[in-house]
């Protein structure tokens, strides 16, 4: 039994120490050669030969470049608006979790956000119980709908409840016209 252990402890040695070797590659740096050291020229050199009005055509073309930018946000600005408008009303959500922890139904929240992207998800506490639901569906038909959808992605004990939902409508908000010059 003692040799066994031996033969071990040493084979586990030998097996460390082969891993404690370089692993890159043992080659020296050759130096640089004397031709390619010539043609290296000191910062100084370029110093005293830079001429910044050289380049004031470039800064021109840039300024230029950053009025237009300029001009075309403010025309940008000065189109229509679209706003979103929310509002909560009586609807229907799919539940599709329920726990005492809070930790289980964030966990099941993000799951459900990797899974099913096209609606919003909620972690509602109805004391004791911590539930996650998704979507904000004004009628029934809608939400049972969907429900298959969700119980093809896994949540096999999803089922519809009455719930507050957030609902979004677009509102376009149209820019003024400017007064006419007479």
């Amino acid at each position: 039994m003692k040799y066994l252990r031996c033969i071990t402890a040493l084979s586990l040695f030998a097996l460390l120490l082969s891993g404690c070797g370089p692993s890159g590659s043992t080659q020296k740096e050759t130096p640089t050669p004397p031709e390619e050291r010539e043609q290296r020229v000191p910062l100084s050199r370029y110093e005293k030969s830079f001429n910044p009005s050289r380049y004031d055509d470039e800064i021109t073309e840039i300024q230029r470049q950053h009025t237009i930018e300029q001009e075309r946000a403010a025309a940008e600005r000065q189109r229509d608006s679209v706003v979103v408008e929310s509002t909560f009303t009586q609807g229907y959500r799919i539940q599709i979790f329920a726990s005492g922890n809070i930790d289980e139904a964030n966990a099941m929240r993000l799951i459900a956000a990797q899974r099913i992207m096209d609606d919003s998800l909620y972690v509602v506490y109805d004391p004791p119980v911590y539930k996650v639901r998704l979507g904000d569906f004004i009628t029934r038909t809608e939400a049972n709908q969907k429900l298959a959808a969700v119980i093809a992605q896994g949540f096999t004990d999803a089922w519809v409840v009455g719930d507050r939902v957030i609902q979004r409508k677009l509102i376009h908000i149209p820019t003024p016209l400017p007064p006419k010059k007479d």
